[in-house]
């Protein structure tokens, strides 16, 4: 499966399926795919009316850009936990 396919598959999961869980695992993994994420991630944002995916996917481009600043794309896998970590306390 290429990147292209991946990202669009996990965008579509993000934003219309009726798992809240499914969808915080989707932008997870988005986030994984650093810049080449930010579009789908702006994307979900824009057309979710839930609060909690709405702050995933910020905190998700949020770390995306800063990774990027810092050059260390290597990062993605930690990036990816803190955002999963920061949705799941919002929850609770």
């Amino acid at each position: 499966m290429s990147d292209r396919t991946s990202l669009f598959e996990l965008k579509e999961k993000a934003k219309w399926s009726r798992d809240p869980e499914e969808k915080r695992i989707a932008i997870k993994e988005l986030s994984t795919f650093g810049q080449a994420a930010i579009p789908q991630l702006e994307e979900i944002l824009n057309i979710t009316a839930y609060e909690d995916i709405k702050t995933a996917c910020a905190e998700a481009i949020k770390v995306i850009l800063a990774n990027s600043k810092e050059g260390s794309e290597s990062n993605l896998t930690a990036a990816a936990d803190t955002v999963g970590a920061k949705s799941q306390k919002k929850e609770e």
